[in-house]
């Protein structure tokens, strides 16, 4: 069966923290207060993440205080780019690249100093225990055949559930527009659709539903990492001839123009936080994978990243 190939994350994805070596240097972040810009609402998801690294920085003495302010999601990055401040640094995330109007698909950051991606939430493509989508494959084919009558669940649309669902499709050669995507604030709403008959199967992160897999009330048909989730019986979408990785990453960004040595120190920080055991610990358990990537290599990345979730917003048909 045919298979459209749609790009991938990146080699630099699956590098974890463990391995990446020490930096040279004193620690200079541990003389400063830092401003932590995060998108969304307090509790959310992106907070939780701002929230852990908080708590990991000054518990271990990396920086001196780190302040966490959520700003609305669809200012949160041109608020943070116009204007700028020194002592203030960014948590991105791939729902910002549809926030804005960039002059070309790799700039949604632009204005911005790239600093360290440290980790992300693999997805899920899930269905009721009772469905008749028995696999992946059966879910693949009702999506080609019908894509506006199989209703698919998951969080804002522009998100990654909603970006997930636009490459999935057109990795299967379906109009993206076509697709019916019902979209929720919440996993626990979209799984609700489910149970209320109002979607067919729902994508989300995994550490949203993974009690409900694990009491058999969903069945998981295919993940979106590279490899395997350990302890879910669930192929990868590369498993499934889908050539396509996804997660839900974070990464900090710092303001325009940062200079050599507080890129520098920033980049110290968030290595430390993520070779801490106690950051490892807490990635463990809120279901979170380590992504560390920093220096050339993330910006690198983050442009390419930009670029193919910016193609992905276009073929739904969604735009700032």
């Amino acid at each position: 069966m045919r298979r459209r190939q749609v790009l991938a994350l990146g080699a630099g994805l699956v590098a974890m923290a463990a391995g990446c070596g020490g930096a040279t240097g004193t620690r200079g972040p541990a003389t400063t207060r830092i401003s932590m810009v995060v998108p969304g609402p307090a509790g959310g998801d992106a907070d939780r993440v701002a929230r852990s690294l908080k708590g990991v920085a000054e518990r271990e003495s990396l920086a001196r205080a780190v302040h966490v302010e959520t700003r609305p999601l669809a200012s949160c990055l041109a608020e943070f780019t116009r204007a700028p401040r020194a002592d203030q640094v960014l948590m991105a995330e791939p729902e910002l690249v549809g926030t804005v109007r960039a002059a070309r698909p790799s700039g949604a950051f632009a204005g911005t100093t790239p600093v360290a991606r440290l980790c992300g939430e693999w997805e899920l493509i899930a269905v009721p225990a009772s469905s008749r989508l028995a696999t992946f494959g059966a879910f693949a084919d009702a999506l080609r055949r019908d894509p506006g009558r199989l209703a698919v669940a998951g969080r804002n649309e522009g998100g990654v559930d909603h970006l997930l669902l636009g490459m999935l499709a057109q990795s299967l050669g379906v109009d993206a527009r076509l697709v019916r995507y019902a979209a929720h604030p919440t996993c626990d709403d979209a799984v609700a659709a489910l149970n209320g008959g109002g979607a067919a199967a729902v994508i989300a992160g995994q550490a949203a539903v993974r009690a409900r897999v694990r009491s058999g009330e969903l069945r998981v048909l295919a993940v979106s990492s590279p490899e395997r989730i350990p302890g879910l019986e669930a192929p990868t979408l590369l498993e499934s001839d889908v050539h396509l990785y996804c997660a839900n990453w974070r990464g900090l960004l710092g303001p325009g123009r940062l200079a050599d040595d507080d890129r520098a120190a920033l980049a110290l920080l968030c290595r430390d936080v993520a070779e801490s055991p106690r950051w490892q610990a807490l990635c463990g358990r809120n279901g979170w994978t380590p992504l560390y990537l920093d220096g050339e290599d993330f910006r690198q990345w983050l442009g390419v990243e930009s670029a193919r979730l910016g193609r992905a917003l276009g073929e739904l048909g969604v735009r700032a």
